[in-house]
This record gives structure tokens, C-alpha cells and sequence, in this order.
């Protein structure tokens, strides 16, 4: 469970994770994913499972997301990408799981998707991985185009 910043109410972290883990709707398959992740990563490695899993969500969250829209001119069609500030703790938490999913796809070295997802996670932890890269390479991104904040109502 993360605690929310805002609020009182736990984030149900397990729940989160099946979801975005999840095989064409399939709760069942991304119940079995967490499953033989969570059981390799205790073969690997000695530290708390939940306490790394957490520390490697709060790693890889971003605080902004780029917003592509394609404007059309005439015939030439322009991509404009807006930064959006996330504000709700529970989109920062499934972005950051799209982010350590996306990069454990990415990772060919293992055989089994469990297996790459727990060496993302663990570098996720030590904030070597490329899911944490890219929350950094998007917001130096978007701090690099900072005429776009100004549109924002803090």
C-alpha cells in the first residue's frame, strides 16, 4: 500500500500492478505474472519485496506527460506536444508501472517476461534502469520547452 499524499486513503499497490500487467483483459494472466514475479524476485534477491517494489515505482515516477496532438495545415501535419502536470498520486503510480513495463518488453535478455521485470525493478530501486532514463529524459523534455508551463493554473 502507498499512502496517498492528499488524502488518508491507501493506494491498493497489488491491484494496480495486475492491471497494468494484465494480457488482453485478462485478470487471471496478470494475477499469474505477479505471482511468478514475486517468487523469482525472492530467489534473487534478499531485501523486502514490497519495500523494493515501492522504491522502484517512486524511482520511475514521472511528474509531467507529454500531450501529442497532430494539427493539420493544409497538407502538412505538425505534431504540437503539450506538458501536462499529473496531478493525481494514483495516474503518477500507473504511469511509473507503463514506464517499468514498457522498458522490461524493451529488455530481450531473459527468456520469460517475469525474469526481465525483476531485473527492472531492482535497477528501478538502485535508479539505474531504463524506465527511471526515461522519467529523466522526459522531464529535462519538458523543462527544456518551458515557454509551454506558462499556460498552466497552479
Amino acid at each position: 500500500m502507498i499512502k496517498s499524499l492528499k488524502t488518508n486513503k491507501n493506494l491498493n499497490l497489488k491491484s494496480k500492478i495486475i492491471n497494468t500487467l494484465m494480457v488482453s483483459g485478462k485478470k487471471s494472466t496478470g494475477e499469474k505474472i505477479v505471482l511468478k514475479f514475486a517468487k523469482q524476485f525472492q530467489k534473487l534477491s534478499d531485501k523486502n519485496f514490497k519495500n523494493m517494489v515501492q522504491l522502484a515505482i517512486i524511482n520511475s515516477t514521472p511528474t509531467f506527460k507529454l500531450n501529442e496532438q497532430i494539427v493539420k495545415k493544409g497538407k502538412r501535419k505538425a505534431v504540437k506536444s503539450t506538458p501536462i502536470f499529473i496531478t493525481s498520486d494514483s495516474l503518477r503510480i500507473i504511469t511509473s508501472l507503463k514506464f517499468i513495463r514498457n522498458s522490461a518488453l524493451k529488455n530481450k535478455n531473459s527468456t520469460q517476461f517475469y525474469e526481465s521485470l525483476v531485473s527492472e525493478i531492482l535497477a528501478s530501486a538502485n535508479s539505474k534502469s531504463q524506465s527511471v532514463d526515461k522519467k529523466n529524459e522526459l522531464q529535462k523534455q519538458i523543462l527544456l520547452n518551458k515557454r509551454y508551463l506558462s499556460k498552466f493554473r497552479w
